[in-house]
């Protein structure tokens, strides 16, 4: 057991505790704390906590920053006072703070070799050196990418009444959704920035976090009629503000002062890319205020997955296109709302569903051709249909649309892998997970991907996806998941004891889960059935039950 001031932590149990009170930690930030701690001697390379918590797979290194940040929160430390753990840039990390002695957790430790003195000109050599790490100790890590990488923040409500924060929601949407049109930013998408929302957070502690390199921020405040947007531009390495302007305008004109947000933010990223882009960005999703409202209020609905929010949102999209038969976008979300209902089965008649939300979808797709959204909820709705040529088409047309959209490439990566082009899905699904590494179906995405590699017979592999949906599943759905995941896997490398103590772990969370229950969840399922084979063969081979 490890003791530093008033915290407790002992790795084999995975406990961290404070003054008596326990601690909750991820089991990668447990780790990563562990070896932060065992080599606290030393600055501990990037490459080192990779090799030991992710065995040297490849990640990004926003994966890495958000576990330092889990176990920095977790410690009530940050990144600019650093007293348990020092970011020493492009070289590491170090646990600095002094662990207790005097008892048996103490003497337990290794001690620390001791060091010999060192000439007066090698004291200041390492002096020079480490005032240069201070002047560099707040820039953050890049992203694995060569493109310029940005994230727009949660754009701040001015106005009090939470009830507003829709408004500034959809404005922070729609400029993030605008930037990301641009193939050659890297835009962070939209699900991993509102995850942030609540934190006690800075603006650039999430840029740290995410490794970008700019971050765009702003507030509105509405009144009456009339909307101020106040928008910046930081470049996080060099620490300045580089585009700063506040917008007074008629809420009439919300989407110009969009328009001209997204121009001086890519003017001065790429100045090549508005020139040839400005004409579609341009474009106004409807003349209709009311319409608009109502679209933002059925968006804010729809990302939440419930019965009841899926009909509001249906709602919102319905009224939004009485008030202008011609908002495409309105049809898109209409799509949306209803193919969320199908798929979940909470609607009476599937089949009028399934039709309805199809119908909304060719309808947007006829009314904007350059509407991503509408492409990827046609391309969804056919995977249903067992299409898979219109299915896997209309999602490579969303992603050509907008290919900083994690969504849209979750959604092809699981319809590949529906239709067996499991070789075609594995870059999507890590793509995705590259954009949005906080995105809240990031189970979703790792089973996908544990269920990819699977079917590519990589079954190392796949057991470490297994392992990261296990430390990210919020419901025991996922739990059940997660423990089908490592049993088909740990199976196929010949390892029946660990696979039938996964289904055991399986089984008490659904006792009534067996091979004909999966057989008739199948029932009508217009998958690859191959897929279903070979997935189930793997599952009774490991104990699940027949019946």
């Amino acid at each position: 057991m490890y003791r530093f001031d008033d915290f407790h932590f002992d790795p084999p149990t995975g406990g961290l505790s404070q003054s008596g009170t326990p601690i909750a930690l991820e089991p990668q930030a447990i780790r990563l704390l562990e070896v932060l701690i065992r080599d606290r001697d030393r600055v501990v390379s990037k490459e080192d906590l990779i090799e030991e918590i992710w065995d040297g797979r490849a990640i990004t290194d926003a994966a890495l920053n958000t576990r330092i940040r889990s176990v920095r929160r977790a410690l009530g430390d940050d990144a600019t006072t650093s007293k348990y753990i020092k970011t020493f840039p492009k070289r590491g990390f170090q646990f600095v703070a002094e662990l207790s002695t005097g008892d048996a957790a103490g003497e337990a430790l290794p001690k620390k070799p001791k060091r010999h003195l060192v000439f007066a000109t090698l004291g200041l050599v390492v002096a020079l050196v480490l005032i240069s790490l201070t002047l560099t100790i707040n820039k953050p890590a890049e992203l694995l990418t060569e493109k310029p990488s940005l994230a727009v923040v949660q754009f701040e409500n001015l106005d009090g009444a939470s009830s507003a924060q829709y408004f500034a929601d959809g404005l922070t949407d729609d400029l993030i959704a605008h930037l990301s049109r641009h193939r050659e930013l890297f835009v962070v998408s939209r699900a991993t920035m509102f995850s942030y929302a609540g934190e006690d957070v800075t603006d650039i502690e999430i840029a740290r976090d995410l490794g970008v390199g700019y971050l765009v921020r702003g507030s509105v405040r509405r009144n009456g009629k009339t909307v101020r947007i106040s928008g910046e531009l930081i470049d996080v390495n060099a620490r300045k503000t580089v585009w700063a302007e506040t917008f007074d305008r008629d809420q009439t004109d919300i989407f110009a002062v969009q328009d001209e947000i997204s121009q001086a933010i890519a003017g001065r990223l790429l100045p090549e890319i508005y020139a040839t882009d400005a004409e579609r960005i341009a474009d106004k999703p409807t003349g209709n205020m009311d319409a608009w409202d109502l679209y933002l209020r059925g968006r804010h609905s729809q990302a939440i997955y419930s019965k009841d929010a899926q009909k509001d949102a249906v709602r919102f999209a319905q009224q939004a296109i009485d008030r202008d038969p011609d908002f495409a976008t309105a049809y898109s979300l209409l799509a949306r709302a209803l193919g969320t209902l199908f798929f979940f089965q909470w609607t009476d008649n599937q089949h009028d569903t399934l039709v309805s939300a199809t119908e909304a979808a060719k309808r947007a797709i006829e009314l904007d051709d350059q509407d991503a959204q509408a492409h990827a909820a046609l391309g969804y709705l056919n995977r249903f249909t067992g299409d898979a040529d219109p299915a896997i088409a209309n999602l490579e047309r969303a992603v050509s649309l907008n290919p900083n959209d994690a969504r849209i490439r979750l959604e092809l990566a699981h319809t590949l892998d529906w239709f067996r082009f499991q070789d075609r899905a594995l870059p999507q699904i890590d793509m995705a997970l590259s954009l949005s590494p906080r995105d809240p179906l990031l189970q979703n995405m790792y089973f996908y991907k544990g269920h990819i590699l699977f079917h590519l017979g990589r079954h190392e592999d796949a057991l470490e996806a297994a392992r990261q949906l296990g430390a990210v599943a919020t419901s025991n759905t996922w739990r059940v998941f997660h423990h089908l995941l490592r049993a088909a896997n740990l199976i196929e490398l010949d390892r029946p004891q660990d696979a039938m103590d996964a289904i055991r772990a399986a089984l008490a969370i659904n006792p009534k889960l067996s091979v004909s229950a999966m057989q008739r969840q199948f029932v009508g399922s217009r998958n690859h059935p191959e897929n279903r084979r070979i997935w189930l063969e793997s599952l009774q081979k490991a104990g699940l039950p027949l019946q």
